[in-house]
């Protein structure tokens, strides 16, 4: 009996996952990239902060365990502080984590190195694809030197700016935050307590990751002329700014890594599948960064995914829109959710004014007071 044919474009972590995810199908991923380089011992500039659902899944499919359990940064609690003292902070239930911070390049790494026990996984280095083809009597990727890899389902698993969803006309609404998102890991003098912090402030939005040891990684969200000024920054300089917005709270910091910025969007879509092409990941969404959850809905998206394809009926095929739909209609929730929520927070902390200023403080005030509605906020997180 043959095995159905599944062909991944984009070999980031959630296509991997998905291609670990799937150990029943002959899967192909197609990686435009190189081989990944072996890690280094300087922490990786970007980060994930992983909930305890993705942990699941990647513990599932083999990944989590092939992780360096010295190098991953655990979230025991999380404090949000907006102006004149307001604050909202909860902890993990009974005592556990929150989240797990972990390194892009190491998990990526990880999932490669349980993706290659699969004997039925082709890995495609060096891959650019110039066409696709997709029905649900099956999917074509042409590649540039004109060979041509032909599988029973297409998965678009290549970033916000997706080719597959872009040639196969799978339409995207994207709008632009117009801002950026500045990124940088510190040394701290003092120790973080395995909490995640966060500041909304009238220049951005300010998160502190706690990494292993006396170590933190920072996203600060800022409109693109206060980005333009962070950038611009020495090291010291940019050291005492960020120390100083976090009102000192882990004493002085030290700029270990180089610092990135990346332009901040939502992506809506309308539909994630059609007949023999499904998109995951970033392909199939973008929500602020401001909770964190991004890298989470993707992975999810894999997750879910497998689970259709390798419960379908004996006569569905794994193209079939019978299928597809069913993953469609799996994820809408919690991608919709999730975009409503950081877009309106993003527009309600963005917002200028006494009275802007005084709702988001009281609405912090008036979450920390209810321990039922911080526990609902905190499973959220944790899916």
């Amino acid at each position: 009996m043959n095995r159905p044919r599944i062909l991944i474009s984009g070999a980031g972590p959630v296509g991997l996952a998905l291609a670990c995810a799937c150990r029943d199908f002959d899967v192909t991923l197609l990686d435009a990239a190189p081989a990944r380089p072996a890690p280094g011992e300087d922490f990786d500039l970007r980060i994930f902060a992983l909930s305890s659902g993705t942990r699941a899944f990647l513990r599932e499919i083999g990944a989590w365990d092939l992780l360096d359990a010295r190098r991953i940064g655990t979230v025991r609690r999380m404090e949000v502080f907006g102006g004149e003292g307001a604050k909202l902070s909860f902890n993990g239930r009974a005592g556990g984590a929150l989240a797990w911070i972990v390194e892009a390049g190491r998990l990526g790494n990880a999932l490669e190195e349980q993706a290659a026990t699969n004997p039925q996984l082709s890995r495609r280095h060096e891959s650019r694809a110039s066409s696709f083809e997709a029905s649900a009597a099956g999917a074509t990727v042409i590649l540039r030197g004109g060979e041509r890899i032909e599988g029973d389902l297409l998965v678009g698993a290549d970033g916000p700016d997706s080719r597959v969803r872009k040639l196969l006309g799978l339409e995207a609404e994207e709008k632009s935050y117009g801002e950026d998102a500045i990124v940088a890991n510190f040394e701290t003098e003092k120790d973080h307590g395995d909490c995640a912090r966060q500041w909304f402030r009238p220049d951005g939005v300010l998160a502190w990751l706690p990494l292993p040891a006396k170590r933190i990684s920072i996203v600060w969200s800022a409109p693109a002329a206060e980005a333009d000024a962070l950038a611009a920054l020495d090291a010291r300089a940019l050291e005492r700014r960020v120390r100083d917005a976090g009102a000192s709270m882990l004493g002085d910091l030290r700029l270990i890594s180089p610092v990135a910025r990346f332009p901040l969007r939502m992506i809506r879509l309308e539909r994630i599948v059609s007949p023999g092409v499904a998109l995951i990941g970033d392909a199939a969404h973008g929500v602020h960064p401001l909770a964190g959850q991004g890298v989470n809905l993707g992975f999810q998206d894999a997750r879910v995914l497998g689970e259709e394809l390798a419960g379908r009926s004996q006569v569905e095929r794994v193209g079939d829109m019978r299928v597809l739909r069913r993953y469609a209609r799996n994820r809408r929730e919690d991608v919709t959710a999730m975009q409503f929520v950081t877009d309106s927070l993003d527009k309600l902390f963005s917002a200028e004014g006494k009275r802007a200023s005084w709702l988001r403080d009281a609405g912090l005030r008036l979450v920390d007071g209810q321990s039922l509605l911080k526990e609902a906020l905190a499973g959220r997180a944790m899916r």
